[in-house]
Parts: structure tokens; C-alpha cells; sequence
């Protein structure tokens, strides 16, 4: 089986410094996605504000790999603050998983861009 990167449309790939998807199979892996859109965080110190964002990037690399939310079989998240936001981002994850959610590991702990609360990474079927 060979690797292949899944890059949404919009990608610069020259300054790209780790892929946004790296599919395997049948299996696809998605770095994690901060609270931020073009590279700036959004929402200040609101964890639903940077949660949204965050999954809506996530989304786009699971519709340029042809899959969707529903084939999300394990869900990492990291937040900064976890006692504080941790319901702030069960709300958010809610949203995208109503039925049958996924595995779900959430953690406290810095993450590596400056402002964000949360980050998110998937684990995913293609069917």
C-alpha cells in the first residue's frame, strides 16, 4: 500500500509544512486542526468559537479524501484548559457526531499555536 497526502483545494503545498491528511488504504489520518481560520485563531478565549472552526477545517480534508463525518471511527482532542472547556467542546462535538459517535480521547495540555484552546485530529475510514 503506498501513502497518499489528501490536500484540501487551497493547499499551498510549498509552505506547507505537514500534510493535512495522509490516507493508507482504506484508512486516513488527519493532523490536528487548531481554532483558526488562515492561520489566525478565532474566538479569543471562547472553546466553542475555536471548536467550529477547528472541525470545519477538519471537514475539508475529509471531503477532499471522499469521506465524511460519519466514517470517523477515533477522535483525539487536546484542549488548554480541559476542566474549564471541556463541555464548551462536548457541545461542539455533539453537533458533528448527534448518533453513533466515534472512539474519543480528550486531553489537557499546551498546544502549539499561540491563542488556540483546542486541538483536533481524526482517525478515519474510506470507504
Amino acid at each position: 500500500m503506498k501513502k497518499e497526502l489528501i490536500l484540501p483545494p487551497g493547499t499551498d503545498v510549498e509552505k506547507m509544512v505537514i500534510a493535512p491528511g495522509v490516507k493508507v488504504g482504506n484508512f486516513l489520518w488527519v493532523s490536528g486542526s487548531a481554532g483558526g481560520q488562515d492561520g489566525k485563531i478565532v474566538g479569543d478565549w471562547d472553546i466553542v468559537a475555536q471548536a467550529r472552526p477547528s472541525m470545519e477545517n477538519l471537514g475539508r480534508v475529509l471531503q477532499a479524501a471522499g469521506t465524511s463525518w460519519e466514517n470517523v471511527i477515533k477522535v483525539n482532542c487536546f484542549l488548554v484548559d480541559a476542566a474549564r472547556d471541556f463541555a464548551g467542546w462536548n457541545k461542539v462535538f455533539k453537533e458533528y457526531f448527534p448518533t453513533n459517535p466515534p472512539a474519543r480521547t480528550t486531553v489537557g495540555g499546551d498546544v502549539a499555536m499561540n491563542g488556540a484552546l483546542i486541538e483536533v485530529e481524526l482517525m478515519v475510514l474510506v470507504p
